[in-house]
This record gives C-alpha cells, sequence and structure tokens, in this order.
C-alpha cells in the first residue's frame, strides 16, 4: 500500500495521501448506500464499485474516466460534497471505525495511522470537487499539487521522466 495515490480527471490531477483518500472515498460509499434503493441504477453501481475499489485499494488512486459526464458524474459530484459535509462535521475518525464501514461489504480499509484528522481530508474532498467541475488552479511550475496532508495542501516536485 503505497503512502500517495493519484487523483485524475480529464487529463488533470493532482497528488493525495492515501489516508485521507480512503477515508473520503469510504465516506462517500456510506453515503451512497443510504440512499434510497429506487435512485439505483447502473450508473450509480458504476460510481459506487469504482469509489468502493478505490476506497479499499488505494495504490488505483482516483481516476475518473473522461466519458464520466452527465448522470454518472454529477452523482459522484453528490456523494463527494456529502461525504466532505459528514467528515466536516466531525474533526477525526479513527482506524476501527473505519474498518466498521459496513458498505464496504468484506473489504475492508486499512490506513496507516489509528487516528485521522477530517480537515485535510475535506481539502483534499474540496479538490477533488473542483477536480471533477474543471475549475482546479493549476500548480506552480514543476509541481503537482498535493491533498489530504495536516497543514494543508502542498506542492511535490515533478519528476522527470525520460523516455
Amino acid at each position: 500500500m503505497s503512502r500517495t495515490c493519484f487523483v485524475e480527471f480529464n487529463r488533470s490531477g493532482f497528488w493525495a495521501l492515501s489516508d485521507s483518500l480512503a477515508v473520503l472515498l469510504g465516506q462517500a460509499v456510506v453515503v451512497a448506500e443510504e440512499m434510497a434503493a429506487d435512485r439505483h441504477s447502473a450508473a450509480f453501481e458504476d460510481v459506487v464499485d469504482q469509489l468502493r475499489a478505490s476506497a479499499v485499494v488505494t495504490d488505483l488512486g482516483l481516476l475518473v474516466a473522461e466519458d464520466w459526464r452527465g448522470d454518472r458524474l454529477d452523482l459522484l459530484i453528490q456523494l463527494i460534497e456529502e461525504a466532505n459535509r459528514r467528515l466536516g462535521e466531525r474533526g477525526r475518525v479513527t482506524a476501527s471505525e473505519v474498518r466498521g464501514w459496513t458498505a464496504l461489504g468484506d473489504d475492508v480499509i486499512e490506513l496507516r495511522r489509528d487516528t485521522v484528522d477530517t480537515a485535510p481530508v475535506v481539502e483534499l474532498g474540496q479538490a477533488v470537487l473542483q477536480l471533477l467541475r474543471e475549475h482546479l488552479p493549476p500548480a506552480p511550475e514543476g509541481t503537482w499539487w498535493f491533498y489530504g496532508v495536516e497543514g494543508g495542501r502542498q506542492t511535490i516536485v515533478m519528476r522527470n521522466v525520460e523516455s
């Protein structure tokens, strides 16, 4: 399990602390499972399945397909907004609590820390929403944004990748 993971939509993205992304996406799955059954559709299942997989296997990051427009994208935004609202009311979550989120079925989110402060998770959620709405400001030249960390958004230097 990597400490960091990438969040991407429409050829834009940023890095995130894996524990923070796991908490955000896990809470979004909990929100989805609480929705009325009549709202469930193929699009709903696609979104929830991706959130569940990305929450449990954070090495996957969150890669939102470019063709996720309309219903799928709207639902994803709605779930992240509500997850963010709930997490913002909390202050912190424990690893034990996160492991007990039953909406994930038999899958379990394993965090590196015993307690996760929710302020960095909420900031990450806001960045995900900006990315999905294509309003995320660009990182300074030669850097990536890095979200979900104590103290707020940071930058990390891009590595030179040679073919």
